[in-house]
Order: C-alpha cells, then structure tokens, then sequence
C-alpha cells in the first residue's frame, strides 16, 4: 500500500458552505387580474447575496370562467388535453435587471405541446391532470382540430373543464432555458430585478368551448399569479469571498438548453414539395423540430390551437442546415402506405427533445393506431382524417445524431438559411384544404448566461 505521504493525487474534499433554504413567492408587477392578450410581469425580485435552483421553481395562477351558469356544459371551458391551462401562455420571456433578453420563445404553448406528447401516459395522466389539468385520459382525449368544432353531445370527453362561473387554480413548470440551468442563478448578485414576462393568447385562442355553447366564455381572466422560488442564502463569509471572487473580474457562467421559435406559412391547398425557409444564428444547434397547425385555429375558441397538430399527407420530409441536406435520404413518414416509418420520425423526435430532458423519451398514443393516432390517416372525410383530426407528429432532427459533434452545429456565421423540405401527398382530406397552415420551427440550442461581476449585469449568449 502507498504510503499517504506519497499519494499525490489524493484531493482534500471540498466542504458545501453552509446555506438557509427557502420558498419565495413572487407576484405581479403590473397587475392582479389579467384578460386575454395582456402581459403578466412577475420579478424576480431575492435578497442580495442569495442564489435561486430555477429547477425547482414553478408559475401558480387561478384560471376564472366568466359564463353565466345555465346548464352542465354549455358555458364550461374545456382545458387543452395536451397542455391544460397553460394554453393561455402565447409567448414566455425572462430579462435581466438592465434589460437586457435573457430568452424568448414565441407560440410557448405549442412547444409545452410537442414536451407532453412525449412524456408517458401515466405523468400526463397523474401529476399533469392534477397540476395544470390535462387530460386523465391521455390514451384517448383528441384535441379538437375541426374548424367546425364540437358539440356538447360529441364523443370529445376525457377533457378537464373549468365549468361556468368557476374557478381552478394550476401549477405549470416552465420549459425554458433558464428554468432548466445546471446551476444556482446568482440573481442575488445582479444589478437591477431580472422578471418573467408572460404573453397571454388571444381570447379564443387560450381557452376552447362547444360549439354549440349558448354563453361564451371569451371574457376569461387569469389571476392569483405566483412564481415560487427556491432560494438559498450562504453565511457571510462564503457571500463576501463570492463577491470579491466576481469582482475581480472572473465571469460567472452558466449553461443551459432553450429555444428558438420562428415561424412560416403553407398556402392553402398546398400540395407536393413544399420547401419551407427559416433562419437563426445559434452557434450550438442540437436538434430541430417543426409542426404545422391551420392557421385559423390558433384563435378559434372552438379548437384546441395549442395542440392541433397536421401533418397534411406528409411523405417524407429533409432538412437543409448549413447548405447541407440533413439526413442524405429524406425520411420517410407516409402513414397510409409506411406506418412503420413513423416510429423513425418517433424515434428522430425523442432523440432531439433529449438534449433539454432526459425524461422525454416516452409517447402517450395509441400503438394501434384506433383511437389518440401519432399520425392521421388521409381517408374518407369523415371527421377521422387530417383535415378535421389531431395528429401529434412533429417533424424533428437530432442533429448530432448525423455527425455534428457533441457541441452541435454553428450557425451563427452561416449566411444560408434553415430549410424544411417537407414533400406532401394530394389526399383529398389533408389539413391544407382547410385554411392556411403555420410551420412553427423550434431550434434546441445551447445557451451561456454570464454574470459580469464587476458591472453586476447578467447576458445570454448562444
């Protein structure tokens, strides 16, 4: 045995300093009760020298139905199945003390959509339904995609309502980069109060009803809005050699994975090559995913816009990054005549949504395809096909899976564009025979927050 006078790699451990742990409520800014369309400012507002785990941290708010109570349904809100009330979220910011924009992600509530379908049943059906009040039948609740909607009598029930002149209070998670960072936010050590920004949807857009519902319930508030944040205070000492440490110079980083969102539209009646141009300038891209929804019913009070998925008669579909064509091959994804292909199109997603989550690596659809379907079948037009169903698919690529490193792929100093070659069929009942179509591009990046201690200013980089 070596003696330990000559054990040199031997490490003296190193000690946790001593820190206080606590739940801190945030409220809002700007207001108590909010409508459709108006922002809801919550700041970040910890003591000096604390830190926040953005892990555990968590948005409450109480969701209150207008509608004059005249029946069992005909003026309840029926809460997305996918989602729940977060439906009502359109767009989600966090920025700095000194303003600057730590993260935006447009159309938030698509991209909770794209998370839940791919976690499994019993999350949805469990913590989900009781959190933010998804469905408890995730196997079999459809979100409503028909532009003519659904009656009180449809077979559209598994759905989590908020009934007339009532009230429910949710608890949502954030999915953003900075709630998901690998380390304490020293929000404690900044100059000014950083503070979450939160973008209702449109009236229509954020709640659904029955189409045959005889008391509307556009007029919808939210309020009793709360952010809980964990924060921990170390001892006085640790809290003076921290500050000195930054105050030297030394940058603070943190890292983390978020989204880009940007967005295009397909005509209406579109059919064959569609090619679909986006653009970002992320220097570390880990994957891509994109959906398509008919444009109308993101603010149709009558549909479930949120979660509304088409896939109008998709064949297959390739990306072009860089000047590259990702894969080399398009993927194949024609539900009719290659079912099986749609689980490499499974498969391509759970892969991209693992670089923000290692938990996403489940589905919650039906495998034989008879009841919640990943892919619409392009049939009779019969309230089963694209044009009037939900499909959940959405057409993504894990970049690092096709030889991109583990760094992702630079984009920044690109000056070609992102493209999506999405090759459509000419099914008579494709979603594109009802409106206009939005392709909704969500680009997973790495993110670099920087607390600059001697300024005391806290800036993203990616």
């Amino acid at each position: 045995m070596t003696p330990s006078v000559l054990r040199y790699s031997d490490q003296i451990p190193q000690m946790s300093p001593q820190m206080d742990f606590n739940y801190l409520t945030m409220i809002p800014s700007n207001g108590a009760a909010f409508s459709a369309n108006q922002e809801v400012r919550i700041p970040i507002n910890v003591p000096t020298d604390s830190f926040v785990d953005m892990k555990r941290a968590y948005i409450k708010f109480k969701l209150t139905n207008p509608a004059a109570a005249a029946g069992e349904k005909d003026g309840a809100i029926l809460l997305d199945p996918v989602i729940g009330a977060a439906s009502i979220i359109s767009t989600f910011r966090v920025v700095s003390g000194t303003g600057a924009l730590l993260e935006e992600i447009q159309h938030y509530d698509a991209l909770c959509a794209i998370m839940n379908n791919h976690k499994n049943a019993d999350v949805r059906q469990s913590r989900n339904a009781i959190c933010m009040g998804s469905s408890q039948t995730p196997m079999t609740a459809e979100s409503i995609s028909n532009s003519a909607g659904v009656n009180d009598a449809g077979d559209f029930e598994g759905k989590e309502t908020v009934g007339a002149a009532t009230s429910k209070i949710f608890y949502h998670e954030p999915v953003s980069a900075v709630f998901n960072a690998d380390k304490l936010f020293p929000f404690g050590y900044t100059q000014g109060t950083s503070y979450v920004s939160l973008q209702l949807n449109s009236a229509g857009g954020g709640i659904t009803q029955y189409a045959d519902a005889t008391n509307s319930a556009a007029a919808w508030t939210a309020s009793e809005w709360e952010l809980y944040l964990p924060v921990l205070r170390p001892g006085a000492e640790f809290a003076n050699n921290f500050r000195t440490l930054i105050q030297s110079g030394l940058p603070i980083n943190i890292h983390s994975v978020g989204f880009q969102n940007s967005q295009q539209n397909i005509a209406q009646n579109a059919t064959g090559m569609q090619t679909i141009t986006f653009s970002t300038r992320k220097r570390s891209v880990k994957s891509i995913m994109t959906t398509l929804r008919v444009n109308a019913q993101l603010s149709d009070i009558k549909c479930n816009g949120s979660s509304g998925f088409k896939h109008n008669d998709a064949v297959d579909y390739q990306y072009s990054v860089g000047g590259r064509r990702i894969p080399s091959a398009p993927l194949k994804v024609a539900s009719a005549t290659n079912g099986l292909d749609l689980g490499g199109v499974l498969n391509n997603t759970l892969m991209a949504l693992g670089h923000y989550d290692s938990n996403l690596r489940g589905a919650s659809f039906d495998v034989s395809q008879t009841n919640r379907k990943y892919m619409q079948q392009i049939g009779a037009d019969d309230g089963t096909s694209d044009n009037k169903a939900t499909s959940s698919v959405a057409f993504s690529l894990d970049l690092e899976s096709y030889g991109e490193g583990l760094s992702g792929m630079n984009l920044a100093g690109q000056g070609l564009p992102l493209v999506l070659y999405l090759n459509c069929g000419g099914g008579a009942t494709r979603a594109a025979t009802v409106g206009a179509l939005l392709a909704d591009l969500y680009v997973v990046h790495d993110v670099i927050f920087t607390l600059d201690g001697v300024s005391g200013t806290l800036s993203a980089s990616s």
